[in-house]
């Protein structure tokens, strides 16, 4: 089976993390993240490989080559000006040919079984299947709906609380068939969620969504970089290190060693990596012609060739490339150290909007994941004919009824608008009842239970 990697971005949400090679090759347990992929798809029966490429192509060409060495055949197409995700497939259509393909970003790390969504694309005869995730934080992502066939009915790209009908989101892995190409103009930039989906909707062309087992984590920015890494050593991203050699169950480090040195599991050491007498290493990555000084503990960390001097004390840190930390020093969690020696703030949280003003009767259900209760009410409030584009909104009786997350607590608001106020209450009180069957809690039932000591 044939796949086309995207891997052109510039990662400019990563840096420092990535500021000295292309993102696909920002490392993971020790590989290059595209390596991972690699892996991943060669596993999953994906042979034939075509990689799109803009920032710094070489440095990914002169690593893979042809692809033989990793198992698979590799082919590249490198753009001279950007074309957006859809842009960057369609001019891989003389690879393509009249087979089916799948659509994988250079920049995400998964272990999903994508052996399983070719045969639900087959199955299905969609023109596109999408793979979903279940995410608890949809907002900087395109959420989507589907009917309990998997058709997509509703998408919206980064919505903000209020809009948000759903924990599924677009992990800009798809299923396609080769004449989707046919849509997507030559030369122009064109994105798969922008432009390609709305215009196939016009058009009511299928698209069918399946929700997917497994790991699958967007590298964005240094802060899900770590979790990201950290995720891989407790074993919820199931990818294989570089480092091969094992001294116990969740420590893989080279030989050398020195006998003075604590290694407390998980931990991923690689070759090249020197630790010097003393030091303490715990749930921490160590990649190669890295440094880590005597006496110096390192815990849920990254160290990516950067160097550490003795008797500092890292915690939560992601040390980049070529950043040297001197004697006694100490940081905190969140902090990025850029070959500069500074620490990178991590990115300042999204101005929320104001929240919505209730106009009619509201009920507010507490809830422990908002996003996949609004998956829920929606599963179910879509065959009664429920608009989807602001919260779910729909007629029942005299009254509007809106749904919809509230975007300071994990709450959604059910508002009643119309009729008179005992068929307000009414409806507030069947909706709530609905929501609390799929795990929701009335404030009264929340404040109860937070209170209660045996």
């Amino acid at each position: 089976m044939k796949a086309i990697i995207m891997a052109g971005g510039k990662g400019t949400r990563l840096r420092p993390v990535c500021d000295r090679m292309p993102k696909p090759m920002t490392e993971l347990l020790g590989k290059p993240l595209l390596e991972h992929l690699t892996e991943l798809l060669r596993k999953n029966g994906f042979t034939e490989l075509c990689v799109t490429l803009g920032h710094q192509p070489e440095k990914i060409t002169q690593y893979f080559g042809d692809g033989e060495s990793f198992g698979v055949s590799m082919r590249y197409k490198i753009e001279k000006k950007p074309l957006g995700t859809a842009g960057g497939v369609r001019s891989c259509r003389d690879f393509v040919g009249n087979e089916d393909f799948l659509v994988i970003s250079g920049d995400a790390a998964c272990d999903f079984d994508l052996k399983y969504l070719a045969n639900e694309h087959r199955r299905n005869g969609a023109q596109v299947t999408m793979a979903l995730y279940p995410h608890s934080e949809p907002l900087p992502y395109g959420t989507v709906l589907t009917d309990k066939s998997g058709r997509v009915i509703s998408f919206i790209e980064k919505p903000n609380w209020e809009r948000v009908v759903t924990d599924l989101v677009n992990t800009g892995i798809y299923m396609l068939s080769p004449e989707v190409l046919d849509l997507i103009p030559s030369d122009t930039p064109f994105d798969f969620a922008r432009d390609l989906f709305p215009l196939m909707a016009d058009m009511s062309r299928e698209i069918i969504g399946i929700p997917m087992q497994g790991y699958w984590c967007d590298i964005g920015n240094s802060r899900s970089y770590l979790g990201c890494c950290m995720d891989a050593l407790d074993g919820k991203l199931r990818i294989t290190p570089a480092q091969k050699n094992s001294f116990s169950t969740g420590i893989y480090a080279p030989a050398y060693i020195p006998d003075t040195v604590r290694l407390i599991p998980p931990c991923v050491i690689c070759d090249g990596a020197v630790i010097e007498h003393g030091a303490v290493i715990g749930r921490s990555v160590i990649h190669a012609f890295s440094h880590v000084g005597a006496y110096s503990n390192v815990t849920n960390s990254v160290v990516d060739r950067g160097s550490i001097a003795e008797a500092c004390v890292i915690n939560g840190t992601v040390v980049c490339r070529g950043a040297k930390i001197w004697p006694d020093t100490v940081t905190s969690r969140g902090d990025v150290v850029s070959p500069e020696g500074s620490s990178v703030p991590a990115p300042a949280e999204a101005k929320r909007p104001a929240a919505r003003r209730a106009v009619g009767l509201c009920r507010e259900i507490a809830c422990s994941d908002r996003a996949r209760l609004m998956r829920e009410m929606s599963s179910v409030l879509w065959e009664a004919g429920a608009d989807f584009s602001d919260g779910i909104s729909l007629l029942d009786g005299k009254c509007k009824v809106r749904i919809s997350p509230l975007a300071e607590d994990s709450c959604i608001s059910i508002e009643a608008i119309g009729g008179r106020e005992s068929e307000r209450l009414q409806m507030c009180k069947k909706y709530s009842e609905l929501a609390e069957k799929f795990g929701g809690k009335s404030l009264e039932q929340a404040v109860s239970m937070n209170n209660y000591s045996p």
